[in-house]
């Protein structure tokens, strides 16, 4: 899996943008639903975000979100489930999974803020109209 990584030298913080990302995140967590009803039958699940957690010196807590599709399965290990990464390559003989909006997208989340890279925000700068954003250093 990824490790938790700062974006590069151009960011913003979009304050209280974790809250557009995660009505996104809704939307394609529904199609997510679908798919694994039919993918787990063949023992797979797909994730779409990988989070990293990250305490930082002065106490705050920092969300690494690495979107995109991500693979797993279930295994039986001493009587308890255990999720298992595949990769983010989808498995031979699983259908594709139609790309999305946040695909490829790194997020960096504190509290309700979202840290990111100024390309991805006018990648996405729809889902965030409406939300203060300020230049982060």
């Amino acid at each position: 899996m990824e490790e938790p990584k700062e974006p590069p030298s151009c960011k913003v913080r979009v304050l209280g943008g974790a809250r557009a990302i995660e009505k996104v995140l809704d939307d394609i967590k529904k199609q997510v639903y679908r798919y694994n009803s039919e993918v787990s039958k063949k023992g797979y699940y797909l994730k779409p975000v990988h989070k990293v957690y990250k305490r930082l010196s002065d106490g705050r807590l920092r969300i690494y979100e690495y979107y995109g599709r991500y693979w797993w399965r279930l295994e039986r290990r001493n009587g308890r489930l255990k999720w298992i990464y595949v990769s983010n390559v989808r498995p031979k003989g699983l259908p594709e999974f139609p790309s999305h909006k946040l695909e490829g997208v790194v997020v960096i989340r504190e509290g309700n803020d979202v840290i990111i890279d100024c390309e991805v925000f006018d990648k996405l700068k729809e889902i965030f109209e409406g939300f203060p954003v300020e230049k982060y250093y």
